[in-house]
């Protein structure tokens, strides 16, 4: 066999030359054709949300049955959303844009701070006065340069996107029939999920099956926990403050926008940490805008909704799932919210949580000597997270208990590279 430098065979290196030069193709591809990906994203974080969902039902009835079964309780819940909170919701916004002070109003406001300014003024000691003037001349000068400023750049910006926008009309159609196809793309990606997990895993090489499920398992068991358990706390605590708003109502105070208000504390709920904080600002300051009684009550409403949030719901619904430090979370949450914005910000604790357990998996699988293969991280196997398939019965070096086990491990390679993708019985 022909040999290059450093003893490597030509085979070998020509065939990993031929896997590198296929992924950079499909890579190539998909960053080319990426405008128009944006459905088949959607579908498949739909895919991971429904699949333990689909493979519930899927013990009690076919597969197919099962996938339309999740279709239906979905479509129910668009419909029953579009028809009875999404009339009201937008009035709500309507109403709110209604309610914010006009052109004429901003003029007043602010000829009534001129007059206030120029009384205040007049009551100063001449040099004092020179002073002042001197000051808020540069404030106001400073302020200007910087809205003309940043006025260019918007413009500048506008320009920019409006361009952009031309030259993506093209993709339009792409990306309305991605839509269209992801139905269809997910009921296969449901439907054929253990076949695609069994070619994957034919094609992987023997010694590496075990690790890379192994890793996989730590990000699922990282954001699945985290994210299904925040989104089932968002709508609790959106119901829940939705319900305290309409009672506080029906006693008497005046607090508008109930619906929104109770959108936005369950949607807030998503970021870690200060997103409870968040989604409760506006009601707040509505509530004090009608009265210092009616802004009190909203107060002690959101205290007892977070008091109750972190004592009962917490625990049952996400528990420990991430395990880092609320300080250590928090700067967290600034790093990836300043990097990725705010899907950073909604997915830094899981990020987190997953790069901590994969750092400590492969530490302990490159110590010497090496921790067996599929082996989780000390917090994963304490919450009952247990190791894939695929690492089962393997030594410390990732090879299988016997010879036997061996000669399947390489049989099933040869088959995966040339055997045709499985289908569903």
């Amino acid at each position: 066999m022909t040999t290059l430098l450093g003893g490597l065979p030509f085979r070998r290196i020509a065939r990993w030359g031929l896997v590198a030069l296929s992924l950079y193709g499909i890579g190539w591809l998909l960053w080319q054709a990426r405008s128009a990906l944006l459905p088949f994203i959607i579908g498949a974080l739909l895919a991971y949300l429904f699949l333990p969902l689909v493979n519930r039902f899927d013990r009690r009835m076919p597969r197919w049955a099962a996938i339309l079964l999740v279709y239906a309780l979905v479509l129910l819940i668009i419909v029953t959303f579009f028809a009875f909170l999404v009339p009201p919701l937008v009035e709500q916004i309507s109403q709110l844009i209604r309610a914010l002070p006009d052109l004429p109003t901003l003029e007043r406001w602010a000829n009534r701070l001129l007059e206030e300014y120029q009384q205040l003024l007049a009551n100063l000691p001449p040099n004092v006065q020179t002073e002042v003037q001197q000051t808020v001349a540069e404030v106001l000068t400073s302020a200007l340069n910087t809205i003309r400023t940043n006025l260019l750049s918007y413009i500048q910006g506008v320009g920019t996107f409006l361009v952009n926008s031309l030259l993506s009309v093209a993709s339009t159609v792409a990306f309305l029939l991605g839509f269209f196809l992801v139905p269809f793309w997910l009921f296969y990606v449901l439907m054929d999920q253990r076949a695609g997990r069994e070619m994957l895993n034919r094609l992987l090489p023997a010694g590496l099956r075990a690790d890379f499920w192994s890793v996989i398992t730590i990000i699922d068991a990282d954001f699945s926990g985290y994210l299904r358990g925040q989104l089932l706390l968002g709508l609790v605590v959106g119901t829940a403050a939705g319900i305290g708003l309409t009672v506080l109502n029906l006693f008497g105070l005046q607090i508008p926008y109930v619906l929104l208000l109770a959108v936005i504390a369950g949607v807030t709920e998503l970021i870690p940490i200060i997103g409870p904080i968040i989604g409760a600002v506006p009601a707040v300051l509505l509530g004090f805008l009608d009265s210092p009684t009616t802004g009190l009550a909203v107060l002690l409403l959101y205290v007892g909704i977070q008091q109750l949030e972190n004592n009962f719901l917490v625990p049952r619904i996400v528990g420990d799932s991430v395990g880092i430090h609320p300080a250590i979370l928090m700067v967290l949450l600034v790093v990836c919210s300043q990097v990725f914005g705010i899907l950073g910000a909604i997915l830094s604790a899981p990020m987190g949580a997953v790069s901590r357990d994969v750092f400590q998996y492969l530490y302990g699988r490159l110590s010497e000597p090496p921790r067996p293969p599929g082996e989780m991280p000390a917090r994963l196997r304490a919450a009952g997270v247990a190791p894939p398939p695929e690492a089962q019965g393997l030594s410390a070096g990732g090879a299988p208990a016997d010879a036997a086990t061996l000669m399947e491990e390489e049989a099933a390679t040869v088959e995966g590279g040339i055997s045709a993708y499985p289908n569903n019985e």
